[in-house]
């Protein structure tokens, strides 16, 4: 009994809400009936990647030659073998992980992981582990969750992958990435240093692992992290994103 008025006391409490606040699209305004800020037209406007793509850092490429090492990371020595990506991080895709992170959409999670399943199942199918990017306890306290940790376990819930969400420890003081302009500053930048911990070492020895993260942009702290889990014992570490950031023309790592 109690249950059941419980659970028609939140939805009450729910409907009461969303009649006071109703949920607009972020983008077109349109009134939504679903948490998420973004309705099923806007959401065609992500830019799912689904062209030929380098097979080392996920960014499309124009030219067949470039499959292996495109303009966008020829001559970068990444940690990770290879990463994949679900759409170019730009306009539509941007605003909704800039959303996420900084704008207290915590609930985009499940979409997000929705899109990963769609597009991205056979490449996690590929893994025996998913990991999620750890953060430092002072980035954790100031955002109040991890982003990605909220969206790899969900996608392991739902495709019955191997999960270990808190078996790294990331420890530093690096400034946030997003926070660097200069490509060359956001590798010296990455000083924080990763770790797995004790009693969890022996399930990353000899295992595929995919390591998922927000966005890819120089690929320095991915390749931090996955220099560690290779010291580890790792057979292989990729890394799984939802957004591959693109250099601009002119623009230099070094």
């Amino acid at each position: 009994m109690y249950s059941k008025i419980a659970l028609f006391s939140q939805n009450f409490i729910r409907s009461f809400i969303s009649l006071l606040f109703p949920n607009h699209c972020t983008f077109c305004g349109v009134l939504l009936e679903r948490s998420a800020c973004i309705c099923d037209n806007c959401l065609k406007e992500v830019g799912i990647i689904d062209k030929v793509v380098c097979k080392r850092c996920g960014a499309p490429v124009k030219h067949e030659f470039e499959v292996h090492v495109c303009s966008q990371c020829e001559g970068i020595a990444f940690g990770f073998r290879m990463n994949e990506s679900l759409g170019v991080y730009t306009g539509t895709l941007q605003e909704l992980i800039h959303q996420y992170k900084f704008g207290k959409r915590r609930s985009l999670y499940s979409l997000f992981s929705d899109l990963i399943i769609r597009y991205k199942n056979q490449y996690i199918f590929d893994h025996e582990i998913l990991l999620p990017m750890p953060l430092t306890r002072t980035r954790y306290s100031e955002r109040g969750f991890n982003q990605s940790y909220l969206i790899a376990r969900e996608v392991s819930c739902k495709l019955q992958v191997t999960f270990y969400g808190d078996i790294i420890r990331r420890e530093g003081d690096s400034r946030p990435q997003s926070s660097i302009q200069s490509r060359k500053d956001r590798w010296l930048n990455i000083s924080d240093q990763f770790a797995v911990k004790g009693r969890w070492r022996d399930k990353i020895t000899g295992r595929n692992v995919l390591l998922f993260d927000d966005v890819l942009t120089t690929g320095a702290t991915a390749s931090a992290c996955a220099r560690m889990l290779y010291r580890e014992g790792a057979r292989n570490v990729d890394v799984l994103t939802l957004g591959r950031a693109l250099m601009e023309p002119g623009d230099v790592y070094f």
